[in-house]
């Protein structure tokens, strides 16, 4: 699915623990998205503007993660992004992988599209 080439957008998704290795997190989120955004709990923060830890999905209710959700995906749809040009950096203490914009994260709750 990701090209050589950057898509528009590159989300980061703290999977918990994302704060001890961010600077190589967002150093890689920056090679696959032109455009860097945090996922905070306030909604999407452009990494340039400031380097804010991304809100921990793993500690989220499942109310407040479809709230979060809808949220993100209606700021994405504000910024003129399609579905096709953003990619999501899920990283954690153990884990780092990339995932596609509309992949389900639990109980139906889908992030963004």
């Amino acid at each position: 699915m990701i090209s050589n080439k950057p898509l528009d957008v590159c989300l980061l998704l703290n999977l918990g623990g994302f704060e001890t290795r961010m600077r190589e997190n967002i150093e890689f989120a920056q090679s696959l998205g032109k455009t860097v955004y945090s996922l905070t709990g306030d909604g999407l923060v452009k990494v340039e503007n400031a380097y804010l830890v991304p809100v921990n999905v793993m500690s989220l209710s499942p109310a407040e993660l479809l709230v979060w959700s809808s949220m993100i995906n209606e700021q994405l749809q504000v910024e003129g992004f399609k579905t096709d040009d953003v990619v999501i950096l899920a990283a954690g203490k153990k884990y780092r992988g990339t995932l596609p914009l509309g992949t389900a994260i639990g109980l139906g709750v889908r992030l963004g599209a």
